[in-house]
């Protein structure tokens, strides 16, 4: 039951988990040591930096197919990445995004796994907060002697969690990792993970008035009315296979398989349009009859490297691929004006309690999404040891979409989309010296983008993927070892996805995004790690039809101040320090701005050991100005920031 706490099966789970122990060792997780930069790192629950797997240089590098799963292309179909199985997220852009072949214009998000072995060893973890979310977390990971193979097993479970969407969540999570080395020089990585889970009383998804005329009120999701009967639940299944060689001659192999999987029972969705300043908005109940994704993708790489004196050549060929399909469509929306809802406006503070009415779904209006992808690509790159590198590559992609009714009906229409662009990109670095290095690339591509959102009228459908490009300049300056500042340029083109006048959404031209990103990482003697971001964005798009715009969504200033003290003197104690700064943005297309907002947050912990066993105590302070202040989707959604909260965290080695 969604809210129930978990109960004695965690004595037996527990059980079965000490001999093995954990994927990895959570008492010294840490996300800002950890980070190489300041462009966005994740590791466990701890997010820092400027970007993450959904906002990156202001796209959504996940919505445009760019995820990797230790360097291997992966189409990630799932909304949840299972921590159980992924136990780092990295965002490369800039001189990080040349380290990988045929990058995207719009980022790179790297997923590392979970390690299995080379050691037994074990972890548990024990939240509570925010707000009434609380999370067990079992992780163990166990070496087979005798077999040169390795496993990891881990469980999660966590309730009332997804603060956003709804006031009572419960997910299970659980993953098995196994590394093995069949033959010498051969490494072999399977992995399997599960995410279930199921929620009620949805929160109501709110959007502003799509023209501007109206300012946005204050909102508190948590307070908005919800009904007992909103539902939602998921299944999400992540599996793959990757095979390496490790040897030393010219000749390398790294190839990879992977499995992205939902299935999501029937979803309700409490939408509130168009909402102003006296806080009304048109009140309307979506209910999304249940969605089947599933997506194969893949990635074969092979290398040939020649080294000199002080020189490095190499010839990289590629063959990337996948086959994904999904439902959409046949939405039921029960005429229930008599009781207040769908009618032309309502109080969103108090439209009191609604019986839960009779679905009609229409699967005469429902459709597939069928996509085949697959890109043969070769590159060249030189390496000059002390004095920099050159890249070149190309990749010829055959893409074909096909949108197909799930009933033929009179009428019924069928679309298809082709495309087969010959990509290129160039990348180069130059030393100037040991301590300074200037890079630039040039980056073709094809890309997905969002889906229609709620409230669009083709809502769940998804645009055919478009050409896309960028070029990006900068340096890196490292006066010592545990010190780098990078400043770099970036210009991105893509095509522009967004409702219409009449709330169709659909391509309305191209999207410009001129940028300067900075990131300064430091590592002081005295126990200081500081990682300090900014990006600076101005988005212009150029519409069809002629004209330009500022778009809803990107955030033109956004500065990031991470630190981490652990002076040797304090002994066990840490102090971590977490501050945000959010500039003034657009909230409609042709008028009005947000006011600008920070966020402080702040993280006591304390090392300590118990029965032998490394733990570890951690305080969050989040929010404690207690900002409230609305942040906006491209398509006008709007998510406040959550304000003042509080959790704690214990966390066990053994």
């Amino acid at each position: 039951m969604p809210g129930k706490r978990p109960g004695g099966r965690w004595t037996a789970l527990a059980a079965a988990l000490l001999p093995l122990a954990g994927l990895a060792q959570r008492v010294d997780e840490n996300a800002v040591t950890a980070a190489d930069d300041a462009f966005g790192t994740t590791v466990g629950a701890q997010v820092i930096g400027l970007y993450d797997s959904e906002h990156v240089r202001g796209f959504n590098p996940r919505a445009a197919g760019n995820i990797r799963i230790e360097g291997l292309y992966f189409d990630q179909q799932t909304y949840v990445t299972n921590a159980c199985i992924v136990v780092e997220q990295n965002v490369k852009v800039g001189l990080a995004a040349q380290s990988f072949d045929n990058p995207s214009p719009t980022g790179v998000v790297n997923f590392t796994l979970h390690p299995a072995g080379p050691r037994n060893a074990g972890s548990v973890v024990l939240s509570r907060g925010p707000f009434l979310m609380t999370s067990v977390e079992l992780d163990g990971q166990h070496e087979l002697p005798g077999h040169a193979a390795a496993g990891g097993l881990c469980f999660h479970q966590n309730l009332n969690y997804d603060i956003d969407f709804a006031h009572r969540s419960h997910s299970d999570d659980m993953g098995v990792v196994l590394t093995g080395t069949p033959r010498a020089g051969l490494e072999a990585t399977g992995f399997w993970g599960l995410v279930q889970g199921n929620e009620h009383n949805m929160l109501p998804f709110v959007y502003a008035d799509p023209v501007g005329n109206f300012a946005i009120p204050g909102l508190n999701l948590q307070r908005l009315p919800t009904q007992d009967w909103t539902r939602y639940s998921w299944r999400e299944l992540t599996s793959g296979a990757m095979l390496r060689t490790t040897g030393s001659g010219p000749w390398s192999l790294a190839a990879g398989l992977f499995e992205s999987q939902e299935r999501d029972g029937v979803g309700h969705n409490d939408l509130l349009f168009d909402v102003h300043p006296d806080r009304t908005a048109t009140h309307v109940l979506d209910v999304a009859p249940p969605l089947r994704v599933d997506s194969l993708s893949g990635e074969i790489r092979l290398a040939h490297i020649t080294t000199g004196r002080g020189h490095l050549r190499q010839w990289l060929f590629t063959l990337r691929g996948r086959n994904f399909s999904r439902n959409f469509g046949g939405d039921a929306v029960p005429d229930t004006s008599h009781l207040g809802l769908n009618s032309p406006r309502v109080g969103i503070d108090g439209y009191g309690v609604i019986p839960e009415p009779t679905l009609l779904f229409h699967p005469e209006l429902a459709s597939e999404d069928r996509v085949r992808q697959l890109a043969l690509g070769v590159g060249f790159e030189e390496r000059w040891a002390g004095r920099g590198s050159f890249s070149i590559g190309t990749q010829r992609v055959d893409y074909r979409r096909s949108i197909e009714p799930q009933l033929a009906t009179p009428g019924a229409v069928t679309v298809r989309d082709h495309a087969s662009p010959l990509l290129t990109n160039f990348r180069f670095t130059a030393d100037a010296s040991r301590r300074l290095l200037f890079y630039g690339s040039y980056t073709r591509g094809l890309e997905d983008s969002a889906m229609a959102p709620e409230n669009a009228t083709n809502h769940g459908e998804s645009p055919p993927a478009t050409s896309t490009w960028q070029v990006d300049a900068g340096g890196r300056f490292a006066p010592r070892p545990a010190m780098a500042l990078l400043l770099g340029a970036f210009e991105i083109h893509k095509g522009y996805y967004n409702l219409d006048a009449q709330r169709h959404y659909g391509l309305l031209g191209q999207i410009r995004h001129r940028g300067l990103e900075a990131s300064a990482t430091v590592n002081g003697e005295q126990g200081l790690t500081a990682v300090l971001g900014a990006v600076w964005l101005r988005p212009t798009v150029l519409l069809t039809g002629g004209g330009a715009l500022t778009p809803v969504g990107p955030i033109p200033l956004l500065l990031d101040v991470n630190l981490d003290f652990a002076p040797p003197r304090w002994g066990p104690w840490a102090l971590a320090l977490e501050w945000r700064r959010v500039s003034s943005r657009q909230w409609a297309p042709t008028s009005g701005e947000l006011p600008p907002y920070s966020v402080l947050s702040l993280t006591g912990r304390f090392k300590f050991t118990l029965l032998g066993h490394s733990c570890i105590a951690r305080l969050d302070a989040l929010d404690l100005n207690d900002a409230t202040d609305p942040m906006l989707i491209a398509t006008g959604g709007v998510l406040p920031e959550k304000g003042r909260r509080f959790g704690l965290t214990l966390a066990s080695d053994f």
